[in-house]
């Protein structure tokens, strides 16, 4: 008889534990059930959802320990909480951790590593921005960080945010309701503009107004005053008087691990494939970290979502242990709730697709989500952008206070599926006047899309 053949269960290192980290090792798991994995993370704690992180400032999720988590561990699967990965030997396959408490370093051997380290948040290179930080300038990323600014807000009465997207605007409405008078500012005119159309992002503009918000829109903050605290802040040439600043202006890639170890980076995002590897073999890396690529057309783009981090993390987790799956680009599609609005979108905006080599066409409607004579109807606006060329689904934007999300959920369907605006006139929509209207927003703005397309032909 010849000799036995021990088959080792191949060991997997995952730097981080969000949801990349979390997610891909739980793909990991379910394709190899003997792989070994180990998640190495800075925090004593496991996870948080930072989406709720503007609901438990505001004060509707009750504690801010209510967004934690725990991750059990199990027979394959080892925590390695308060460790820091500090380097990465990718000829050797292993990482270096160091122990937070002890100081003491060691090395994790490696057969597929994941890195999933996150991003930071970006602050503006104007005066005051970083000498304040943590002296009235605020940053929310974390539990800790978040308590620090409701905290303060308990005691102050006045405040800026700089950022006029989704974290910008929910972080305004909950200083709001905690009873602090806001400004919000951001140097582009309209709010989401990676996002929304113009006229759209006017919906909003004109819904904060009323809501007693002071909007600054397309007015960058200049400086932030203040000796040992924010004082006020200059805005156009205008003097503000506040207590607070959020740095709301977005995030860059946590990307310097894998640039020491000489893992290819891209505007400071790390380069991956369809399958989320590296160009280093047996490295993987996934979620705000990495660089992303669209849905619609493959072009390169900036997505720093949960769901994309989790889209990613199915990918890696299972090539990771030795499968082969592909991602096939992410659509941006998201929805934030802010005051009673639901805003939400997928794909393409008009700019972001003429920018990217494409003719459009859209259609728009403004309707209500149920007949006029039905209690409880509600505004909407409906906006679908199309190739002007083909006729194919591009994107899709939708604000209201309900049903927003849902229309854009199906939209992003049609998107993925490459249906093209005549194809999306005939979707069946279900019908009830308690929930929807019989010729629902949605076919409506789809119908204008299509005479505008038939027209162009």
């Amino acid at each position: 008889m010849g000799e036995l053949k021990v088959i080792e269960s191949r060991k997997i290192v995952i730097i981080g534990l969000g949801t990349g980290g979390l997610y891909s090792s739980r793909a990991a798991s379910r394709f190899d059930r003997k792989a070994e994995l180990t998640i190495v993370e800075k925090r004593s704690y496991d996870m948080f959802s930072p989406c709720g992180l503007p609901y438990a400032i505001e004060g509707v999720v009750e504690s801010f320990e209510d967004l934690k988590h725990t991750v059990p561990s199990t027979r394959q699967l080892r925590k390695l909480l308060r460790h820091e990965a500090i380097s990465i030997d990718t000829e050797g396959k292993r990482v270096q951790v160091k122990d937070l408490e002890s100081g003491e370093t060691s090395w994790l051997e490696y057969d597929s590593l994941i890195i999933s380290t996150g991003s930071q948040p970006t602050i503006l290179p104007i005066p005051g921005a970083k000498e304040l930080l943590g002296r009235g300038v605020h940053v929310v990323t974390n539990p800790e960080n978040a308590q620090a600014l409701r905290d303060a807000a308990l005691e102050s009465k006045r405040a800026v945010v700089v950022g006029g997207g989704a974290i910008g605007l929910e972080i305004t409405f909950a200083l709001m309701e905690l009873g602090l008078d806001v400004w919000v500012t951001k140097r582009s005119p309209p709010p989401f503009p990676r996002n929304l159309d113009p006229d759209m992002g006017k919906i909003i503009s004109e819904y904060l107004e009323s809501k007693g918000l002071h909007i600054l829109f397309g007015k960058g903050i200049e400086r932030i005053n203040g000796d040992d605290h924010v004082e006020a802040v200059e805005i156009a040439g205008e003097t503000i008087p506040t207590d607070i600043v959020v740095m709301a202006v977005g995030v860059r890639p946590e990307s310097r691990l894998a640039k020491e170890a000489g893992i290819a980076t891209e505007r400071g995002a790390i380069v991956t494939d369809e399958r989320m590897m590296t160009n280093v073999k047996d490295v993987y890396a996934l979620g705000d970290c990495s660089a992303s690529f669209s849905g619609v057309d493959h072009k390169p783009i900036s997505i720093a979502l949960a769901t994309t981090a989790f889209m990613q993390a199915a990918v890696a987790g299972v090539n990771a242990a030795g499968g082969d799956a592909v991602y096939d680009g992410g659509m941006g599609t998201f929805v934030s709730f802010i005051g009673d609005l639901e805003i939400s979108c997928t794909g393409y905006n008009t700019e972001i697709a003429e920018r990217n080599g494409f003719k459009v066409i859209a259609g728009r409607a403004n309707m209500q989500t149920k007949p006029k004579w039905m209690p409880g109807a509600k505004d909407i606006s409906v906006k679908i952008v199309v190739d002007a060329e083909t006729g194919r689904l591009l994107g899709g934007q939708a604000i209201g206070e309900e049903g927003a999300a849902w229309r854009i959920n199906v939209i992003s369907v049609a998107i993925k599926n490459k249906m093209t605006i005549e194809d999306f006139t005939k979707v069946e929509l279900a019908y009830c006047p308690a929930v929807s209207e019989l010729y629902d927003p949605l076919l409506v703005a789809a119908d204008v899309a299509l005479r505008r397309f038939n027209r162009k032909r």
